[in-house]
């Protein structure tokens, strides 16, 4: 893949730039454990990196007899990532941003809301690079929903076709097809099994494209 091909570049910030998949997963373990006396185990831990509070609320309901209230988890969630949060870049992120900064205008798309996103940016030191940045805020439906790159590429003034997501999930991925993008799997490390048409790459790997 030439990344020089594309006209733009957009980027999940969960899991994809910032390793901060770890501090949701302990978030929410650490409100469910408080609301309903259940911990969750390692394979839980792991599951929920490919979800959200919302929609692993009703499994563990349905799996554990629980009586969660998903709307109180995710506001509780929030409120401890706030609490427990680092914002370290993964490996090579931050030479990636800086190679191509200025060269190709970058827009953000997460499932975070805005209080969340903007002080983790500010930490990383990365707020200045992104023109455009899309939060939970703004849409109705979450990824695997299409909507949030559909409002990122629209505040871009992008083609799709012409764009490039980079993101670490499943249901990234699917919003960033389903909006009709080109997409690139970030791996790092995560226990992912990414579609075969997908190509993936580390940070490090694609410093090199």
């Amino acid at each position: 893949m030439n990344l020089a091909d594309f006209q733009a570049f957009v980027f999940d910030l969960d899991g994809t730039l910032i390793d901060s998949g770890k501090y949701h997963a302990q978030a929410f373990a650490d409100v469910v454990l408080e609301a309903s006396g259940y911990r969750l185990t390692p394979a839980e831990h792991l599951e929920f990196f490919a979800s959200h509070s919302e929609s692993f609320c009703p499994v563990l309901n349905e799996r554990h007899g629980l009586s969660l209230d998903p709307a109180a988890v995710l506001a509780s969630k929030r409120v401890r990532v706030t609490q427990i949060f680092q914002a370290d870049l993964f490996q090579g992120a931050r030479a990636f941003l800086d190679k191509w900064h200025g060269r190709r205008p970058f827009g953000l798309a997460t499932n975070s809301p805005l209080e969340f996103v903007q002080p983790a940016l500010e930490e990383a030191e990365i707020l200045d690079y992104f023109e455009v940045i899309a939060t939970s805020d703004e849409v109705e439906h979450r990824k695997p929903h299409p909507e949030i790159f559909e409002v990122t590429f629209r505040k871009l003034g992008v083609d799709p076709l012409k764009t490039v997501v980079f993101e670490d999930q499943l249901a990234g991925i699917q919003a960033a097809q389903s909006a009709g993008a080109r997409v690139v799997a970030v791996d790092n490390g995560q226990p992912v099994t990414f579609p075969s048409d997908i190509p993936v790459f580390s940070w490090q790997e694609l410093l090199t494209q």
